[in-house]
């Protein structure tokens, strides 16, 4: 099941550590978590500030409709990885309903607070794009709000495994747009065409929740960094709105 990074052999685990043939180790951490990447940057992805943000708007269970609709289409037979799982949200809830579940990030941060709050995973900071799994080896991948590595799931799962695809729907956050933008824009659907794979089923899921922290949810979309000071300053003075959340589930089988 796990590949070692560095010479591709079978990883074993040893008291609180994993080791291969070559005696290439990687140990647990104190929280439970494996660090495989083989990157020489201190951190890479989320710091503790931005974690914590996204925890705490998270926490409040704005998303968990779509959470819960991810959650049912696993199975108990489930051989799982969430790939860009972040500070867990999603996994700690899939870990529920799956036989094995695995999540990784590549942010020290995000997996330290996961692996603190989630003992039913194991996880490991590692990119999406070099997973310490070998080829045909997992049944099902969830990728949400996250870069898609394609070619590297495609690798990992079995013979017509699954990969669910969560994104933002057409008017995901509009509410938020109309305060930001004088003429706000639905976003696009993705593609429905992914070489190698062929579409299940896509589903436009969508609830409208009174939101009263209306910054951090701001802190979780890409409009923070592309909105006037003006806009901005506008915003950090609401009260609170309604507002739409709306999500583009794809799952897809291997071919």
């Amino acid at each position: 099941m796990l590949k070692c990074p560095k010479c591709n052999e079978k990883l074993i685990q040893v008291n609180r550590s994993y080791k291969c043939i070559h005696n290439h180790t990687f140990d647990l951490s104190k929280s439970g978590y494996l660090n495989v990447s083989l990157k020489n940057k201190k951190n890479s992805g989320d710091n503790e500030l931005m974690i914590k943000a996204r925890s705490s708007f998270l926490e409040m269970n704005y998303y968990d409709f779509m959470r819960q609709f991810v959650k049912n289409k696993l199975s108990k037979e489930d051989i799982l990885v969430d790939a860009g799982c972040g500070q867990g949200y999603y996994t700690k809830e899939f870990s529920q309903n799956v036989k094995e579940c695995y999540g990784l990030d590549l942010s020290k941060e995000a997996i330290l607070y996961a692996s603190k709050h989630d003992k039913n995973t194991l996880y490991f900071v590692a990119s999406l794009f070099d997973m310490p799994f070998f080829s045909n080896s997992i049944d099902c991948v969830t990728s949400i709000f996250v870069p898609l590595g394609k070619e590297e799931i495609y690798r990992i799962l079995k013979p017509n495994g699954k990969w669910i695809v969560v994104g933002p729907g057409p008017r995901h956050c509009w509410e938020l747009k109309e305060h930001l933008y004088e003429v706000p824009y639905e976003n696009k659907l993705p593609s429905c065409i992914q070489e190698g794979f062929e579409m299940i089923q896509r589903d436009i899921i969508s609830n409208r929740i009174f939101v009263q922290d209306v910054w951090s949810l701001l802190e979780m979309t890409p409009y923070r960094y592309k909105t006037s000071k003006q806009a901005l300053e506008k915003l950090q003075q609401s009260n609170g709105f309604e507002v739409t959340f709306e999500f583009v589930v794809t799952e897809w089988r291997k071919l």
